[in-house]
């Protein structure tokens, strides 16, 4: 299988030295996309190329690569005919010199003998058969009943309880606590005791026989 350079590069787009794009150890390029980036932003707008590796890869899926990414049209121009020679390296293009940062580590060192990981030497059995996972109920928008009754166990507002006396919401009610109900009116001090067994008509009579 052919052997490709990665490379890492600095592209000013179409060769605005104010738009630069860098690609670096973590997002390489193949070396044949070197040249078609030449090719499209200018031979000068690309820059601080260095090699920082290099990978495997058949012919035929470094050029679906090349073609994905930049276009069949571009491509062919700079790789013509049938069956185009394409460049996988060049031993010129320097090494790439820029230290490598591992991240210390986070936990103070193990006092306990160092030990392999057995996640790294597992061998996964499988213990039964191998299904798909069962599909999971879709979630619904909730109804506007459901909103309400939900709206209802939110926590009330925070009210002083002054404004508790102006909506008449204070101690008491309105037929105890002798609070006007309305201008000219007044509540009585007490609530007055009626006779459930009393009719409304035996309640009149009560009241002209009284007079």
């Amino acid at each position: 299988m052919p052997e490709y350079q990665l490379l890492r590069c600095s592209v000013a787009l179409a060769g605005d030295k104010d738009q630069i794009v860098v690609r670096g150890r973590h997002d390489p390029i193949l070396f044949p996309e070197l040249i078609v980036l030449q090719f499209i932003h200018g031979e000068d707008a690309i820059t601080d190329v260095h090699v920082v590796g290099h990978c495997d890869m058949a012919a035929d899926e470094a050029w679906q690569r090349l073609t994905t990414i930049y276009g069949d049209d571009k491509v062919r121009v700079v790789f013509p005919g049938a069956r185009p020679s394409v460049p996988r390296a060049d031993k010129s293009v320097p090494l790439c010199n820029k230290p490598i940062y591992r991240p210390a580590p986070t936990l103070p060192a193990s006092p306990d003998p160092k030990l392999r990981p057995l996640t790294d030497i597992i061998v996964p059995v499988s213990a039964g058969p191998t299904r798909a996972a069962p599909p999971q109920p879709i979630e619904r928008e909730p109804t506007p009943d459901e909103i309400a009754a939900h709206t209802q166990d939110d926590e009330p507002a925070d009210i002083s309880d002054a404004e508790l006396r102006e909506m008449g919401l204070g101690e008491g009610s309105l037929l105890t606590a002798g609070r006007t109900a309305y201008p000219g009116q007044t509540a009585a001090v007490s609530p007055p005791v009626l006779d459930a067994a009393m009719g409304s008509t035996d309640r009149k009579r009560t009241r002209v026989a009284g007079r």
